[in-house]
């Protein structure tokens, strides 16, 4: 009972310390700001911080470390390597590409194949991917369209405060249960870790936010959760991917339903709008009954998700 209860806590207590001290830093030097002004798609008034998915991955990687009796092995060391790599990519997109008159598609669709790629081989070493035909390179190719997918899903859902991070600590719930009842202790410790990291964050981003989680939080949450699906993906069993999905939950049905809009109205799948779900949502409640309606949702697809993955 002690590891586990210090493997919630501990993250959860370096996070309330973190996120305050980077949003302190992001304002004393302002670094890593988002600017209100400059595009259309921004509807916070005031300047804020974008260091939230920095504060989040200190504080997950300090869970792991310094709980005792926790000794990564090579899968947990590819994990983290596929983790900094997705996680490199968000953050340098939060540098370079906050606003979306500085977004060039091209060269950001370049970085994301590459990245999502790389992250998918290292899992694939590690034994994390998707083991539905007996070929190397189609578990692979299915390993990083899953990533892609998802990491993209998350960062759609960052469009209000609160929602993103919300989405995926009830997504990270339903991988804690499923976690407990397979008595996986992989899945467990991350579930666990990153429940703790996602719940301190919101302490500080429900509305009205103090600091975002930037592309750099958001990709990482994403990769996380492509993590614990694909875990829980049995070989052979095409069926069995489709429980964690439905865990994902909304984020995922949104994006891709967002990114298939965009594709046949011809519009970039870069370019955001203010088409999501939640805002159209917006357009008939406030924030705070758009993210009780958007939790509900999320709560009744977990539900449904850990349903089919206990019999299929």
């Amino acid at each position: 009972m002690e590891p586990v209860f210090l493997m919630f806590f501990l993250p959860f207590l370096i996070g309330l310390f973190l996120f305050p001290l980077l949003m302190f830093f992001s304002k004393k030097t302002n670094f890593l700001i988002d600017v209100a002004e400059g595009d259309p798609l921004k509807i916070h008034k005031k300047n804020i911080s974008l260091l939230g998915g920095l504060a989040m991955a200190i504080s997950a990687f300090a869970g792991f470390i310094i709980i005792p009796g926790q000794k990564p092995g090579f899968k947990a060391v590819s994990v983290a390597l596929g983790f900094l790599i997705i996680f490199l990519l968000g953050f340098w997109d939060d540098l370079k590409w906050k606003h979306a008159s500085k977004i060039k598609p091209i060269l950001k669709f370049l970085f994301l194949i590459l990245s999502t790629l790389s992250s998918a081989v290292v899992l694939f070493f590690a034994g994390i991917t998707f083991n539905f035909l007996p070929l190397a390179i189609i578990s692979i190719v299915l390993t990083f369209i899953y990533i892609f997918v998802v990491i993209n899903s998350i960062n759609y859902q960052d469009g209000i405060d609160g929602l993103a991070g919300g989405s995926v600590f009830i997504s990270l719930v339903g991988f804690l249960v499923l976690s407990l009842v397979f008595k996986n202790n992989f899945t467990l410790n991350i579930s666990l870790i990153y429940a703790a990291v996602v719940l301190a964050f919101l302490v500080f981003n429900f509305p009205p936010a103090k600091i975002f989680m930037g592309d750099s939080g958001a990709y990482s949450l994403g990769f996380v959760l492509a993590v614990l699906a694909v875990s829980f993906s049995k070989p052979y069993n095409i069926l069995s991917a489709i429980g964690p999905i439905f865990i994902i939950g909304i984020p995922a049905f949104d994006g891709v339903f967002s990114n298939l809009r965009r594709i046949f109205s011809g519009k970039s799948i870069f370019l955001g709008d203010r088409e999501h779900f939640y805002d159209r949502l917006l357009k008939r409640f406030s924030i705070k009954k758009t993210l009780f309606i958007s939790y509900l949702l999320q709560i009744l697809s977990v539900s449904l998700g850990l349903i089919i993955c206990f019999y299929v």
